[in-house]
Order: structure tokens, then sequence, then C-alpha cells
């Protein structure tokens, strides 16, 4: 009884430690460490569109109720060996293995439909994405090419993809 009672802890730890609380996907301090170990990528950035004024209307509360409503959102779009990590406030980083950039992009079309689709918590919701598939290449520089595409789609009126 005691081993069983120590496992189902560790096991409650391990998970606190590895997973955001609010969103359940992966923390960044967790995730970062791997893919700063991997070299092949397909990576989506995604950003809540107007976030702060979310906040600054409507308070920290609505703006976390949007950030949980929209993980679900997103988590509803992947599939289960895909990984989600709340990379900072109000954005996520999404890795899919085996995929085409013309997946990436079918995928980013998904996420943003998905969202955009209905309101949340009586609000339009919308995110910007930016993504990109490389190999042989390093996780920061992968990020940078990613970042680069999201602001495009922001820049650009939001509520979009950039797939590069």
């Amino acid at each position: 009884i005691i081993y069983g009672y120590f496992k189902t802890c560790l096991i409650k730890k391990r998970y606190h430690i590895q997973r955001d609380q609010m969103t359940n996907f992966y923390r960044r301090d967790y995730y970062e460490k791997k893919w700063l170990k991997q070299h092949d990528f397909n990576l989506l950035i995604i950003d809540i569109d107007h976030f702060k004024k979310v906040n600054d209307i409507h308070g920290h509360e609505i703006g976390d109720a949007v950030i949980r409503h929209v993980s679900k959102r997103i988590n509803n779009c992947i599939r289960s060996e895909d990984i989600a990590v709340r990379w900072g406030g109000e954005e996520f980083i999404i890795t899919f293995k085996d995929m085409t950039n013309e997946q990436l992009y079918i995928k980013a079309e998904k996420i943003c439909v998905s969202i955009a689709s209905s309101p949340i918590l009586e609000l339009d919701i919308t995110v910007s994405i930016g993504g990109t598939t490389a190999t042989n290449t390093h996780f920061n520089d992968v990020y940078k090419v990613a970042d680069k595409a999201l602001y495009f789609s922001k820049s650009n009126g939001r509520n979009q993809y950039t797939i590069v």
C-alpha cells in the first residue's frame, strides 16, 4: 500500500514538473532542453492576437480562461504524439513528427480556423501562426525562422498563418 501511494505521488509530481497547470501543455523550461538536442523540426509558433487588450479590458481571470480555451482547441487539432509547449504567456509552440511542409500548412490552417470559428467566453479570439519545416538545423535557428513567419502573420492583419 505504501509503495503504491509513493508511486502515485511521484507520478503526480513528475506531471506537475513537466506540465503547465493552466494548459496541460509541456512547460518551456522542461521541454526546451529536449529541442536543443534535436535537429529535425516541423514547428508552429502560435500567438493569441490582441491578448493584452483582453487582459486590460476584461481582467486577468478572463485572460487565463481564454488561454485555457485556446489550448483546448489547439489540443483538439493535434495528434497525441505531437508536442505542445506553453512557450510564454499567450504563446505556444507545437512540434510534429513526420510532417511535410504542406501538411504543416494544413495543420496551421486547421488550428487558426478552429480558434476563430466560434467565440470564446463571448469574445472573438483569433491567433497568428508562423511555422517551418527544417532538417539538420539547430532549434534556435528554426525558432528564428518560425518567429519571423509569425511576425509576418501579425503584421499582415493577424488571424492567419505563414509557413516558410
